[in-house]
């Protein structure tokens, strides 16, 4: 068939380059995808390791496995197959500063999950306050240099119904951790309303909130009086809608009334929150800081909007209710609504993670070289030097290799871990310490060896 491979999205530039898959930052994300999606990409991903970094401290927490994308958009079959992908190995997706993420990107974007050892899956998706995120409808491109036949055209529309069937049943699929679909109907029409080079952009904290996407990049506000007014009425709301016609802090006293009483034993100042609203918006909210299963504190909220039918927590949580179900409040939620994402940028910015250069704790090309042997280095079932043998690495010999693994059996592995975490985030840490480790065989990388068996060889006969 002459028919060129692609429905695409049109892009928001004119040339673009094929994806890219380079190395990620530390703590934000392993790899990042740069460039024009294309058939193939699924592919260039799928060949890549997904291994926890030595320095992640929860190994039940899957939220280390994400991606940083940074693309104008592509192809939506390929954007299909990549979303598709990231859903099914549970990577989270991330937007960073200064990057951009439109078209089918924003699609792949929407599917960003991370695994939890002991519960369900979470919806895992970050933009950074600096970064650009952008959905628009599927456009059918053809290459008008060339001449088509009516049954070449007949046969791009069949391309593109099929599509886009496909994209609305991936996006109509439930979340893990809510029955709401991973993209909401109301986003749908949103980007169906905008075509070519007009974007429908998340730019404010209503429009991340609503979707359900974290925004990195910025510093989040303290849990105040002021906080949990307008986080009442903005998770009321982000269940069903975007928070419209929100009545201003100013007007407490006449709209609304907060009471607060203590001595509560279930947070952790004591201090439980009542927020009431009159007149026909009628909000009914309580909220506190609660200690969270793993020691952390943080605000948490459980309410209900009237009018929208809308609950969060449990249906117990008022009047009294214990706290143990309420809903943790994310930062951007203490914000108004019409909070402009570029205003937390210049108000309350702070730099993302940044990579503080090479260290012993990782490769930065995503290869390794066999050194320090007389002829080979052995590849063993697991990280360990007791582990059996299961292939040779010649001296010389060079491999794909992702993010490194600790071997905890050892009584140094939560020393080293340390020494590895203050390396990777520009901390002071004693590279001589940090040496010890990998010449006691503390450090492994995970390897496909020539027989086609993947194992574990040491760091301390590798150079990456």
């Amino acid at each position: 068939m002459r028919v060129f491979w692609a429905v695409i999205w049109v892009l928001c530039a004119g040339a673009a380059q094929a994806v890219e898959i380079g190395p990620g930052k530390p703590g934000l994300c392993l790899y990042t995808l740069s460039g024009q999606i294309m058939p193939g990409d699924a592919d260039k991903l799928r060949a890549l390791p997904i291994d926890r970094p030595v320095t992640w401290p929860d190994i039940e927490d899957g939220r280390w496995a994400a991606i940083c994308l940074d693309s104008p958009g592509g192809s939506l079959s390929a954007g299909l197959e990549l979303a598709s992908y990231v859903l099914e190995r549970g990577l989270g997706t991330v937007v960073d500063d200064g990057a951009q993420c439109l078209s089918a990107c924003a699609l792949v974007f929407m599917f960003g999950t991370a695994y939890q050892l002991e519960s369900n899956a979470l919806i895992h998706r970050r933009l950074h306050v600096g970064g650009r995120l952008g959905f628009h409808q599927p456009d059918l491109t053809l290459d008008r240099s060339r001449a088509y036949s009516v049954d070449d055209v007949a046969a791009a529309f069949d391309l593109a119904i099929t599509a886009t069937l496909e994209f609305l049943a991936l996006a109509a699929r439930p979340r893990p951790d809510t029955p709401r679909p991973f993209v909401d109907a109301d986003l749908l029409e949103a980007m169906l309303q905008h075509k070519g080079q007009d974007f429908f952009e998340i730019d404010t904290v209503n429009k991340a909130g609503r979707w359900g996407i974290d925004l990195i990049g910025w510093q989040e506000p303290e849990f105040t009086e002021e906080g949990f007014f307008n986080a009442c009425q903005n998770m009321t709301s982000w269940n069903t809608q975007l928070a419209t016609d929100q009545i201003p802090y100013a007007n407490m006293g006449f709209d609304a009334s907060i009471d607060r009483r203590d001595g509560d034993e279930g947070f952790v100042d004591g201090r439980r929150y009542r927020l009431s609203f009159a007149g026909m918006q009628t909000y009914d909210c309580e909220a506190g800081i609660i200690r969270r299963w793993n020691g952390e504190t943080t605000p948490a909220l459980c309410g209900y909007r009237e009018n929208l039918s809308s609950q969060v927590g449990p249906d117990s949580c008022l009047y009294d209710g214990p706290p143990d179900r309420w809903i943790p409040i994310p930062g951007a939620a203490l914000l108004p609504a019409s909070t402009r994402l570029s205003d937390l940028r210049r108000a309350r910015g702070v730099a993302s993670p940044v990579a503080a250069g090479p260290t012993p704790c990782k490769s930065v090309t995503g290869q390794a070289r066999v050194v320090n042997v007389q002829s080979f280095t052995s590849l063993r079932q697991v990280n360990d030097t007791n582990a059996d043998r299961i292939d040779q690495l010649p001296l010389g010999s060079r491999y794909r290799v992702g993010a490194p693994e600790g071997n905890w059996r050892l009584p140094q592995h939560q020393a080293c871990t340390a020494l590895c975490q203050a390396a990777e985030t520009g901390q002071p840490y004693s590279q001589s310490a940090l040496d010890a480790c990998i010449d006691v065989n503390w450090l492994w990388f995970r390897i496909t060896g020539p027989s086609g068996q993947t194992g574990y060889a040491s760091a301390k006969y590798l150079d990456y």
